[in-house]
């Protein structure tokens, strides 16, 4: 009898795992490796599954007790409704692959419509499926590429987040002269999201590297120079720190913080 049940909970674990994975792969399957040349671009994509796979899996762990009591006599019909979605999605890639290109622009266009009304309600799980959507009809389009960090950047997954936004600073890079696939996104605002989100993330020397590399684009950027001079401080570099509060003064004298960021760099120890 131990062994019946014991057979029968792995069965179960197996399904659910499985059903899991099927739920999931209209989202994410449709990152196409082929179309993201190189082995970084691979462990992005592996990255993004297994991030949402994990989350998924951790949140159902707590429930297989529960499940053994009232899915013992479901078990072949939730494998034969998993094997079921899995051809309904393969069936579904082979003629989205044949989607005229203003059909997808139309479904691009509603999706992001989605996204940010998704954003507003803070769904942001939905948010990030929709854009992995996005991605899977545009592997180029850097804004869905953009919004999926600032998604993780809200859900404080860091190294997705961190990921994500370097993956797009490559793409900028590599089309930067094509106004069409950058659109209003510039490379410095992705350095500045990268920099802004190291912050967060307590990783202080890499946001000041980073908002550097921002203001070789926009030397005279306010919101540049405020977060680099608020990094000064935090490094308690006071040379740095009063360059770039001389800067800032210049670039927004009408910044009512000035009088307390430079009291705040007065209190700074000379560096030796």
């Amino acid at each position: 009898m131990l062994t019946i049940i014991s057979i029968v909970l792995i069965l179960i674990c197996l399904a659910v795992i499985f059903a899991i994975i099927v739920k999931k792969l209209p989202a994410l399957a449709i990152l196409d490796v082929n179309n993201m040349p190189g082995e970084k671009e691979s462990k992005f994509k592996n990255m993004i599954i297994k991030a949402r796979v994990e989350r998924d899996l951790a949140k159902w762990s707590g429930f297989f007790g529960r499940v053994f009591l009232v899915v013992n006599s479901n078990i072949a019909k939730v494998l034969k409704g998993a094997q079921n979605n899995l051809k309904k999605i393969k069936l579904s890639y082979k003629i989205e692959a044949k989607i005229p290109w203003p059909e997808k622009q139309k479904r691009i266009k509603d999706l992001l419509f989605t996204v940010e009304d998704s954003v507003k309600k803070e769904n942001f799980n939905e948010a990030e499926e929709k854009l992995v959507e996005i991605i899977s009809l545009d592997q180029k389009n850097l804004g869905a590429f953009f919004k999926l960090g600032s998604i993780y950047e809200k859900l404080k997954k860091y190294p997705e987040a961190r990921q994500t936004y370097e993956y797009t600073l490559r793409l900028a890079k590599q089309y930067r002269d094509d106004k069409e696939i950058l659109g209003d996104l510039s490379i410095q605002e992705i350095y500045f999201s990268l920099a802004w989100l190291e912050k967060e993330a307590g990783n202080f020397e890499a946001a000041f590297d980073n908002v550097s590399e921002a203001l070789e684009f926009e030397p005279n950027s306010p919101r540049y120079l405020d977060l680099i001079l608020d990094l000064s401080i935090m490094r308690k570099d006071k040379d740095l720190a009063i360059r770039y509060f001389e800067k800032l003064a210049i670039a927004n004298p009408e910044n009512q913080k000035l009088e307390e960021i430079k009291k705040e760099i007065e209190a700074l120890e000379e560096n030796l």
